[in-house]
This record gives structure tokens, C-alpha cells and sequence, in this order.
């Protein structure tokens, strides 16, 4: 809005309500915040007698519309509402009009992720869908899988697989395994699942497998060549790598050329 060539007009009110002689945007911030920017006195605004539980609830409401918010932000504002208000998972459930089974994974991105990973979700280094599978493990092992995902660059759909199998390991060796070579992990558990879908025929089944083992062996490539041990390799490394990295390139090349023309 601040940096629009065509200026900032107002076309919408801000939402606020009024708390001790002063007014807590409800909606529209972004809106607030450019015209603070650009140096306007005053807004139009919408004065909402309501009170600070449903003031709450309805920062929820109205930013749900154009998912402005991420889960972390909702799950801060449910627990507000826990912590500062007292109120238990039905009660936010009615005063939000959200299910209780959806209040309690929102909350469980505060009350059960370690608050390390929690700075990484605010961070961006991690997505909401990783969070909620990290969520599942043990705080004290949280960290560890967080970092072997970061990492790795493993996918948020591969993380729910690498903390399920975290999860299964029985023993400090099998854990350290998973943490040490996540990719590798998530591959003999992805080759181990059957790949088929009943709508497909034989070949089309055929096509699909190949396309999935081509999508698990990719993210295993990007996490391998991306590492921070790549950058370390010794020159005779270097020059045999290049040359299959040159092979590669041909081949993505065909590839690319082959679906384009599907």
C-alpha cells in the first residue's frame, strides 16, 4: 500500500474497539501501519463495543477470509485467550466458532513445540505442516529433528515421514541414524509403501512409480548438493562430481523436452 505508484486512498474503515481511552486495531493493520508511514493525522474507522475476548476472536475472523495469518499467529492469539483469560479449549471453541479439535492443534503449536523450534517456525526456517509433525515427537528431541530438517532442506511432506520414523526408532543408535541421514531414511521408507492408484492402468501405474521414485531421489539430490560438505570436497572430488553433475544436466534436459511435449 505505501509503495503503490497510483498513491493510497482508504476505501475500507479500520476496525478498532476502545480500551481505557484508546483504540486496539481489530482489522486492517497493514492499512494503519502505510498511513502512519505516509503521515496521515487520522483514518476512518469502525468502533466496535465489544470486549477484549471477543476483540480476540474476531482478529481470527477477519483475517481468516484472505489467510493472512499463519498458524503460529492464530495459536498465539488462542492462548492468549487460555493464559490471560482463563478459558478452556470448549469455551475458546465457542467464542471462535472453530472446532475443538482445531483450537487444540493450534494450541498445541505453543503449549507442546520446544520453544527453540517455536523461533524457527516464527523465522520461517520451518513451514506450519513441518511444525505439526515436530509437535508429535518429544520436546527433548524436537530441536535434533528440526535441525536435521533444516538441513537437509527435507520437504514438509518427507517430515512427517522422518519424525514417524524418529518416532518408531527403539534405540540411541537408530535415532542418530535417522538425525545423521534423514534423506536416506525417508527413501527406503517411501520405496517400501506401494506405489498404485486404482484409477491408473498398468502402464499409467508403471509411469506413476518411476515419476514418485524420480521425486524422491530429486529431494535427496538437492539435500546431498546443497550441504555444507559439498562446499569442502578435495579437487579429484570436485572433477568427479562435475563430470556426472554435466551428465545430469543432459538428461534434465531430455526430460524437461520429452514433458513439454506431452
Amino acid at each position: 500500500m505505501y509503495r503503490s505508484p497510483r498513491g493510497f486512498s482508504q476505501f475500507t474503515p479500520v476496525i478498532v474497539r476502545k480500551e481505557s481511552g484508546k483504540y486496539q486495531v481489530l482489522d486492517e493493520f497493514k492499512r494503519y501501519y502505510a498511513a502512519e508511514r505516509l503521515g496521515w493525522e487520522s483514518l476512518h474507522a469502525m468502533i466496535l463495543e465489544v470486549s477484549i475476548t471477543q476483540g480476540k476472536a474476531m482478529i481470527l475472523n477477519y483475517n481468516k477470509a484472505n489467510q493472512s495469518m499463519l498458524d503460529y499467529d492464530e495459536a498465539l492469539i488462542l492462548y492468549s485467550l487460555k493464559k490471560d483469560h482463563l478459558m478452556d479449549q470448549q469455551s475458546i471453541s465457542r467464542l471462535t466458532g472453530y472446532s475443538r479439535s482445531w483450537v487444540c492443534r493450534r494450541l498445541a503449536l505453543i503449549e507442546k513445540l520446544d520453544t527453540g523450534v517455536q523461533h524457527e517456525l516464527r523465522m520461517g526456517m520451518i513451514s506450519n505442516s513441518q511444525a505439526r509433525s515436530i509437535v508429535r515427537l518429544p520436546r527433548g528431541n524436537q530441536q535434533a529433528v528440526t535441525r536435521a530438517i533444516i538441513t537437509h532442506h527435507v520437504t514438509s511432506r518427507d517430515s512427517s515421514i522422518l519424525a514417524e520414523k524418529y518416532l518408531q526408532s527403539t534405540t540411541n543408535s537408530e535415532q542418530q541414524y535417522v538425525l545423521d541421514h534423514p534423506l536416506e531414511v525417508i527413501e527406503q521408507s517411501t520405496h517400501k509403501q506401494e506405489i498404485y492408484d486404482t484409477r491408473l492402468g498398468q502402464h499409467g501405474n508403471r509411469l506413476l512409480k518411476s515419476i514418485e521414485l524420480l521425486l524422491s531421489q530429486q529431494n535427496i539430490f538437492t539435500g546431498h548438493l546443497t550441504h555444507y560438505h559439498t562446499d569442502h570436497l578435495r579437487d579429484n572430488e570436485k572433477s568427479i562430481i562435475s563430470g556426472k553433475l554435466e551428465r545430469l544436466k543432459k538428461s534434465i534436459t531430455t526430460i524437461l523436452s520429452i514433458i513439454n511435449n506431452q
